[in-house]
């Protein structure tokens, strides 16, 4: 869809539209980036400075809608539109420049980083009727045990052949998981940090570089996020540090970015005492990337079902 020579010109005309709602017009062509299955974006030139376009796929099409929520109650910290299409998932917005995965990979990068995450889901604890309303999912761990069962046996229903599509013995060998689970969301549930957002594709390439030394980095792309325990955005960053340097959890390096991150809820305890919180919260945040899955798959082809099925499967197996 996203490449038909269609959908583009009535693109460019919902694009020209907006900028002349501002008093500016577009100059040249609109430079598309290459398309991925959430979304596709793209850079607009214009005779004021340039935008940034973003269409979501239809099932995380709610970002522009949260995308405004955040900016209505923390504008220095996301990239607030100048225009979006709630229906459409369209979102058109200023550009501010590289994002932090433009810089070397280094600690001191990666703690800036979480530093400015933390500090954003701070800032927004007690909102979630606000971003529910927007149709941000919630994914609360007092309920989580009971979502996996359901999953489980979404899975088991499929036809035979379905690409997502389970047998009674692969379910049992997945439930095995569930003690795990159920501990980890009593930990969650009891523990004294409140929900908030959880990124859900967290990395240096959501964080916008400052214009300003000292100020936190804009987070961008929560289309995949939810409303969730906020500890759970660190499920991705840990990976990646842990590939980028070969190392393990325990790593110096990575305890520098960790506890910069806790820091910023101290409100709740000392990094040593919310340490570990991580775990568990790391253990059920692929579930919550499941939920995502299924929603970006909904107007997906066979195809496209197929080549995903292995990662979305890969969600549901706990520890």
């Amino acid at each position: 869809m996203w490449n038909s020579k269609e959908w583009r010109e009535d693109t460019a005309a919902w694009i020209d539209a907006a900028c002349e709602a501002y008093g500016i017009h577009r100059e040249g062509e609109i430079e598309f980036w290459p398309a991925a299955l959430q979304q596709i974006s793209a850079l607009v030139h214009t005779d004021a400075a340039d935008l940034v376009f973003t269409a979501n796929a239809p099932g995380l099409s709610a970002e522009p809608s949260i995308t405004v929520v955040a900016g209505e109650l923390v504008p220095e910290r996301v990239v607030m539109p100048l225009a979006i299409d709630r229906n459409a998932g369209y979102m058109l917005s200023p550009d501010f420049g590289h994002t932090m995965d433009a810089l070397e990979t280094t600690v001191e990068n990666w703690e800036f980083a979480l530093r400015s995450l933390a500090s954003l889901q701070v800032a927004l604890m007690g909102q979630e009727e606000a971003f529910f309303d927007a149709g941000m999912p919630v994914i609360d761990p007092q309920f989580l045990p009971d979502q996996f069962d359901q999953a489980l046996m979404l899975h088991v229903s499929l036809d035979d052949g379905h690409p997502l599509g389970i047998t009674g013995t692969q379910a049992d060998e997945l439930f095995s998981g569930t003690h795990a689970l159920r501990e980890a969301c009593e930990l969650l549930h009891a523990s004294p940090v409140p929900l908030s957002i959880e990124h859900g594709a967290f990395g240096l390439d959501q964080v916008v570089i400052p214009a300003e030394p000292g100020t936190p980095g804009r987070i961008l792309g929560l289309g995949a996020a939810h409303w969730a325990h906020p500890l759970s955005s660190l499920a991705q960053p840990l990976g990646e540090m842990c590939e980028l340097w070969n190392c393990d959890i325990d790593d110096e390096r990575i305890m520098r970015a960790l506890f910069a991150y806790l820091e910023e809820f101290s409100d709740y305890g000392t990094p040593d005492e919310l340490y570990p919180l991580i775990a568990p919260a790391c253990l059920v945040a692929p579930l919550a990337q499941h939920e995502s899955w299924l929603r970006l798959l909904v107007d997906a082809d066979t195809s496209e079902i197929e080549h995903f099925a292995p990662q979305i499967l890969q969600t549901l197996k706990i520890g």
